[in-house]
Order: structure tokens, then sequence, then C-alpha cells
């Protein structure tokens, strides 16, 4: 994971995009065309938690448990959590087929 935008992932397809949170998943499909993870997932009815928007609050923090993510901005995750799978959905773009990612891990 790597803060950077969806284009220089290189990845241009269409991801399956799988959301957990509060023990359900909601399952969509994701054009990467610029729209983030947090952003699809609320268009298709997932009342995912969110606050700033701007890389700064943390409130809409998960863990990529299947797949790759890369993020645009990053202020408020370390090192260690962008390592070990953590993301802030408010900037962050599918860079792979198939995407897992898991609000409840936090």
């Amino acid at each position: 994971l790597e803060a950077n935008t969806p284009d220089e992932t290189g990845f241009k397809g269409v991801s399956q995009v799988t959301i957990i949170m509060d023990g359900e998943e909601f399952e969509f499909e994701l054009k990467n065309d610029g729209e983030t993870i947090l952003d699809a997932a609320m268009n298709q009815g997932a009342d995912a938690p969110f606050s700033c928007k701007g890389a700064v609050c943390c409130t809409c923090k998960a863990q990529v448990i299947e797949g790759k993510a890369t993020m645009e901005m990053n202020y408020a995750l370390s090192d260690q959590e962008v390592a070990d799978g953590f993301i802030l959905t408010c900037q962050a773009h599918p860079a792979s087929e198939k995407l897992v990612v898991d609000y409840d891990v936090i």
C-alpha cells in the first residue's frame, strides 16, 4: 500500500469490492475512475463511517483483507498501520480485481 494516485498503480479495470462492516458484507463493482472506496460504498447504501474526507481523522480507517488498494493522501496512519494493511477509505482506490476491506477489525 502506497500513497499514490490510481493511475500510478497500473490497474485500470473494474474491481469486485466487498466491504465488511458491523458483521455485514456489502458487495459491489468499482471502476478505477477516481471514485474512492468510501464514496462507492456509500453510494451502494453502506453506512460507512467518515468525518473529514481529508485523510486526517482516521474515522474511515479499515483493513485490506484481500487484494490491493492505494491511497491518494495519508496524514493519519503510521507506517506500521499501512504495512499492516490499513487504509483510509476516503482516500483509497482498488488496485486489484478483487478487494475485501474490513471496518470491523479496528
